[in-house]
């Protein structure tokens, strides 16, 4: 894993800012009212490298630090996030230890340790949100599922790499960031390769 300190090249970094900054930017703890309707045509796509099968990966202000490599994952039932990023953010101390049972589309089961509620601000809306803390192998700093989804009444598209949700001034849109899903998705099959070279060296 690549970890850096506000580096728009790196994987797995996150930028620090002020809590003061987060403060004057919060205007609606919460906004539920759909004013318009959310639709995505070909305007969306401008951008965008094809062919292409990448997933949606945004950038978040969560608490008070801009946080990179955030996979928008609507089949998951959970949001998670991984303990390197509570560890730059120094947020350890809130951590609540709790521990659930994952179970992935292949049956694989995976246990977290713990949970943190923090304020997850965009749009100008924040919400808070129960992050469960999994210390596993992975390209993503967090994976944001149907809780905030639900909750944002958001709309995301991995096809058209934008994620949009009502807010105070209109649809609010957070673009995909395409060459960062890219890039995670080679960390991850690098470490898929790794790993299984490790297991046939063990067996030899």
């Amino acid at each position: 894993m690549i970890i850096g300190g506000g580096n728009n090249a790196s994987i797995n970094s996150v930028k620090f800012t002020t809590t003061h900054n987060l403060k004057r930017s919060i205007t609606h703890e919460r906004y539920d009212e759909l004013r318009e309707s959310i639709y995505f045509d070909k305007s969306d796509a401008h951008g965008l490298v094809f062919p292409y099968y990448d997933a949606l990966v945004i950038t978040l202000r969560v608490f008070d630090t801009d946080v990179r490599c955030i996979m928008v994952d609507d089949g998951s039932g959970t949001c998670i996030i991984h303990p390197r990023v509570l560890t730059q953010m120094k947020l350890e101390n809130r951590i609540v230890p709790h521990c659930i049972t994952l179970t992935g589309f292949n049956n694989a089961v995976e246990r977290t340790s713990g949970e943190i509620t923090l304020p997850v601000l965009d749009g100008g809306v924040t919400l808070e949100i129960t992050f469960r803390i999994m210390d596993q192998d992975m390209a993503y700093n967090a994976i944001i599922g149907r809780p905030w989804i639900h909750d944002k009444k958001a709309v995301p598209s991995s096809l058209y790499q934008v994620i949009k949700f009502p807010s105070p001034w209109g649809v609010f849109s957070i673009r995909g960031e395409q060459r960062t899903a890219r890039e995670c998705y080679r960390i991850a099959q690098d470490y898929t390769y790794t790993q299984k070279s490790k297991e046939k060296a063990e067996e030899a």
